[in-house]
């Protein structure tokens, strides 16, 4: 059950009052019988914001999205994931949300906004050996030391984007100085339980990208580009501390939408890493393949869905995931799913026997 809490208070908006606010806060409720330290009531997102003559804020504790592409991250980098159980949670559900102060401006074709993250967030890594999602290297479990950046305002994140909004085209232009969210690994030994023992590395680097959207008939045609300056790339070669390269992502995709409720989008995200060196453990070039096809049924009551990863750098290595949800009332869903994996390398293969049959419960209100 996860329960979404929603407080709305403020100004009305409008000639006599040109300012306006409100509050959001939202909390999950989980019960996890495989993982107990996952059970429990959970704070999501709280935070304000406010708005007056075209200037707006928000302040607190939020998940922020950047970017077109749907379950990848380009420019989308400000908030990390929850890796606890891999993607076998809704996407939205494993986003990391960070304190943060934005401020922006908004007009009938633009939008501006300034980010301050004080105290970044990182990607949640499952380390216990007992969790079937915990990371392994080689076969083998893993612990970790961790080298997280101090609690220092100077470590905070800080960027800007910019969007335009026209009647046949979407565009905006972010730039971000962060860290890798996602630590790179440097293998120090085996301990004595015969685990490998990783250093959790984590490094500035600056993120400038770009994103486009337009529609073309039944069709959206999208697409966004980020280049990574300084990114850490993990070795292949045991106890070589990691290297720094730029590193660009790519990704052009469609959204088809033939009517009767049928939805269809299909993603492709190229990397390149420059100035290689075979000692990195990542290929030079490698490409994912996201697709997502959707139908309503019922009067809209009952959505069938199909979300697929397929890793094209690994022998075509993929995750999917089927499930259909059905809207008992306005506040409750009930969701049946399957989650299959299928890999020989690359990230997938350590999950290939955690294929999962799942049903949950979600109550808003």
């Amino acid at each position: 059950m996860r329960p979404d809490v929603k407080q709305v208070e403020g100004a009305p908006r409008g000639a006599g009052c040109p300012w306006g606010g409100s509050a959001f806060v939202s909390a999950n409720a989980t019960y996890n019988a495989l993982l107990p330290e996952q059970t429990g009531v959970f704070l999501r997102e709280a935070f304000v914001e406010g708005e007056c003559k075209g200037w707006n804020f928000r302040l607190g504790r939020q998940i922020v999205t950047w970017g077109v592409a749907d379950g990848l991250q380009l420019t989308d980098v400000v908030s990390p994931m929850d890796y606890t159980e891999f993607l076998a949670q809704d996407y939205d559900d494993i986003r990391v949300p960070v304190n943060a102060v934005r401020l922006g401006t908004v007009s009938e074709h633009f939008r501006s906004e300034v980010l301050w993250v004080p105290v970044p967030e990182f990607f949640v890594l499952p380390t216990d050996p007992g969790n079937p999602w915990n990371i392994k290297m080689n076969g083998l479990p893993c612990q970790f030391v961790e080298q997280r950046p101090s609690k220092l305002l100077e470590n905070g994140d800080f960027g800007a984007r910019l969007c335009f909004n026209y009647s046949g085209l979407d565009f905006s232009l972010a730039a971000l100085r962060t860290f890798n969210k996602m630590p790179t690994f440097q293998v120090l030994g085996l301990t004595p339980e015969k685990q490998l023992l990783l250093a959790a590395e984590y490094r500035r680097l600056t993120m400038l990208g770009a994103d486009f959207s337009f529609p073309l008939d039944k069709f959206v045609i999208r697409g966004e580009v980020a280049e990574y300056l300084g990114a850490l790339q993990t070795c292949s070669v045991p106890g070589k501390a990691p290297l720094s390269r730029n590193q660009t992502q790519m990704l052009v995709g469609v959204d088809w939408y033939p009517g009767n409720y049928w939805t269809l989008m299909l993603q492709y995200n190229h990397s390149v890493v420059d100035n290689y060196s075979p000692t990195i453990s990542a290929y030079r070039n490698q490409g994912m393949v996201v697709l997502n096809i959707s139908k309503e049924l019922c009067h809209n009551l009952l959505k069938l869905n199909t979300f697929g990863r397929i890793d094209c750098a690994n022998n075509g290595g993929f995750f999917f995931r089927f499930n259909a949800d059905y809207l008992l009332t306005d506040q409750l869903t009930l969701s049946a799913g399957y989650d299959w994996f299928r890999a020989e390398s690359g990230t997938f293969s350590m999950y290939d026997s955690n294929d999962e049959c799942y049903v949950k419960g979600k109550f808003s209100f």
